[in-house]
């Protein structure tokens, strides 16, 4: 990317995004000179756009952007450092590519590339798989930022903040990663084929306790009255599917109990594929009504079956006013390996 471009490009950056970065700026600057002010508030929009909109721009690779930063803030040029540290592994190359250090975050680029065939591609996933080992206490995050089709690589940003606040100061960090997904599959907000008004007429359904309750999830923020002991452990006993809107995703149960409408989703291969599924009702008005909560829980027969349950808070006589409506989800594929690469910030 040549100078002229590296502006232009600056424009793809919200202007939302950039005043709010102006104006942090000028909270932690306070600089006197209106030059000086400026430049320090370009190079942060500089640094925001290198690291916020999924282009790494790698001082090694890109003289010019180098230069161009250079010249507004040397101090900000000095963020970056180029890493090139790699390893392979079933056919899979992980490369810590750069870093960069402020404050108290620690940003780094990581990127993957398929050396034998395609298995990464846009929706590339690590899959809460990888491992931040570092010698001091953080939070850490990992998010793709960027798919080059041209190299077949997925490039990654992982954050690392000191919960302590102060600054990162060095020292080694391990990156690693045991398996990542691809091949991703969507349907979103598609129609479903039962009515929910029918669905709470069913007879004979049947109720258990759940031995394995995995969580809960409120719609809204959880009643401050309820305790964890107040939690609903009563699930719908799961039966032969009802309907299938995508595959290794099933409907298994419905009914109504305690004042709400059960509809219980079942899925398999969530822990290799993420497979998952969300349910919600419409009104004749078309807005959209998410479950009340839902209940997260497991069984492990043959092969093991997560289950989530929706609880909708809308009277029986009710229902007829509403349709069924889901999003389901995916992967084709997961890819298991060993990749650790160790490097100093």
């Amino acid at each position: 990317m040549k100078a002229e471009r590296l502006w232009e490009a600056l424009g793809e950056v919200g202007d939302s995004y950039i005043e709010e970065i102006l104006v942090q700026t000028d909270k932690k600057n306070r600089i006197s000179r209106e030059g000086r002010l400026w430049k320090t508030a370009a190079a942060a929009v500089l640094l925001a756009f290198c690291f916020f909109t999924g282009v790494p721009l790698l001082a090694a690779e890109v003289p010019a952007f180098y230069q161009v930063l250079y010249q507004i803030s040397p101090a900000a040029a000095q963020f970056f450092i180029p890493v090139r540290e790699s390893c392979e592994d079933n056919g899979i190359r992980m490369e810590v590519e750069a870093a960069c250090v402020r404050g108290d975050t620690a940003l780094i680029y990581v990127s993957l590339q398929d050396l034998e065939g395609d298995r990464i591609d846009a929706t590339t996933d690590l899959f809460d798989s990888y491992s931040i080992k570092r010698s001091f206490d953080s939070a850490g995050s990992c998010q793709r930022v960027s798919y080059e089709e041209e190299t077949g690589k997925a490039t990654f940003l992982v954050e690392i903040i000191r919960t302590d606040g102060k600054p990162v100061e060095g020292g080694k960090i391990t990156f690693s990663v045991r398996e990542f997904i691809s091949g991703k599959a969507a349907e979103e907000d598609v129609p479903v084929d039962l009515q929910p008004a029918r669905l709470a007429e069913r007879e004979n359904v049947s109720f258990m306790e759940a031995s394995r309750i995995t969580g809960y999830a409120f719609s809204e923020k959880m009643p401050a009255e309820m305790e964890a002991e107040d939690f609903s452990k009563i699930v719908l006993q799961p039966q032969e599917m009802l309907y299938s809107p995508m595959d290794k995703i099933y409907i298994t149960a419905a009914g109504y109990l305690d004042d709400m409408l059960h509809i219980q989703l079942a899925v398999r291969d969530k822990t290799t594929l993420d497979t998952h599924g969300y349910l919600y009702l419409t009104d004749r008005e078309g807005n959209r009504v998410d479950s009340y909560s839902s209940i997260f829980f497991m069984e492990e027969k043959e092969e093991r079956v997560d289950y989530q349950e929706f609880l909708f808070r809308i009277p029986k006589e009710e229902l007829g006013k509403y349709k069924l409506y889901g999003s389901f989800y995916k992967a084709g594929r997961n890819v298991q390996g060993n990749w650790r690469v160790t490097f100093s910030l």
